[in-house]
C-alpha cells in the first residue's frame, strides 16, 4: 500500500533590488536640515525572501527543539545568476497564496517618504570564504545553486490530501569569476580539495546570504583579457553537523 498526496509548487524570479532611502528637507526649524529614513524593515524582495527561508531551513535542521516550518517557508532549490544585473528564481513545495499570506503594503512605510529602489549590479557583490574579514572577493560575475531535500510524512488522522515535509539536508554549488591581482593570495586561500570548515557567505548591497559552514573547491582556473586577469572559483558547500 502506498499513500499518494497532492503536492504545490510555485517559483518566483525577479531581479534583486537595492533600496535608496530618500532624503527630505526639514523646513520647521530656522535652520533647514536634510532627514533620511533608515532602510525600511517592512520592504521584502526576492532575495530577503530566500535569506529568510534558507535561514529557517538550517535552523531546522540542525537544532531539533527548533520548529517553524509553515508550507510559505518550505524552499526547495534557489539559484541566483551574477551579471550586470542579479536574478534570484526560487522554488517552494507551497501554493501561491500561502507564500503571499502576509503581504506588507506600502502603508507601512514611513510616512512622507516614498519608496525607490535600484537593481542591484555586480560591483554590489562580495563573496566571503574565510573566518578572516579582510579576506573578501569582489564578484565580476557568478552563478550559485542551492538545493534542500525532504522527507515527506502523511499522518493518520490529519484527513489531509497534503503531506508534512521535514528538511534533511541541503548542498550548495556554484562558481564565481573575481579580479585575480594577486595570485599567491588566490592560491593559499584556495590551495587544496580538502574541506575547509568555514563560513561563507554572499554579500549583495547590505545583505548577507549566509551559505554553509563546510567548503569544498572544485577547481580553479586562471584567465586574461582586456588587460584584467581573472580566477573562476567553482565550489560546493554543505551544512556542518
Amino acid at each position: 500500500m502506498s499513500v499518494n498526496g497532492k503536492t504545490m509548487t510555485s517559483t518566483l524570479s525577479s531581479q534583486v533590488l537595492i533600496e535608496i532611502p530618500q532624503s527630505k528637507s526639514n523646513l520647521d526649524g530656522r535652520t533647514p536640515s536634510i532627514v533620511t529614513p533608515p532602510y525600511n524593515p517592512g520592504y521584502k524582495d526576492v532575495l530577503d525572501l530566500l535569506i529568510t527561508d534558507f535561514g529557517l531551513i538550517r535552523a531546522n535542521l540542525y537544532n531539533p527543539n527548533y520548529w517553524y516550518m509553515r508550507p510559505k517557508n518550505l524552499l526547495t532549490s534557489a539559484s541566483i545568476q551574477i551579471s550586470n544585473t542579479i536574478n534570484c528564481t526560487l522554488n517552494y513545495n507551497a501554493y501561491y497564496d500561502q507564500i503571499f499570506e502576509l503581504i506588507q503594503f506600502a502603508d507601512t512605510f514611513p510616512s512622507n517618504f516614498d519608496f525607490l529602489a535600484r537593481v542591484a549590479k555586480n560591483y554590489d557583490c562580495r563573496f566571503y570564504a574565510t573566518n578572516v574579514n579582510d579576506q573578501i572577493l569582489k564578484v565580476l560575475s557568478g552563478s550559485i545553486s542551492i538545493t534542500i531535500n525532504y522527507s515527506k510524512i502523511y499522518l493518520a488522522g490529519t484527513e489531509s490530501e497534503y503531506p508534512i515535509y521535514s528538511p534533511q539536508g541541503y548542498e550548495v554549488s556554484g562558481s564565481i569569476t573575481v579580479p585575480a591581482r594577486n595570485w599567491n593570495y588566490l592560491r593559499d586561500l584556495y590551495n587544496s580539495k580538502v574541506v575547509s570548515y568555514t563560513n561563507f557567505s554572499l554579500l549583495i548591497g547590505t545583505r548577507y546570504l549566509r551559505l554553509g559552514q563546510a567548503l569544498i573547491e572544485d577547481k580553479m582556473s586562471l584567465s586574461m583579457g582586456d588587460n584584467l586577469m581573472t580566477a573562476e572559483i567553482s565550489f560546493k558547500g554543505y551544512g556542518r553537523l
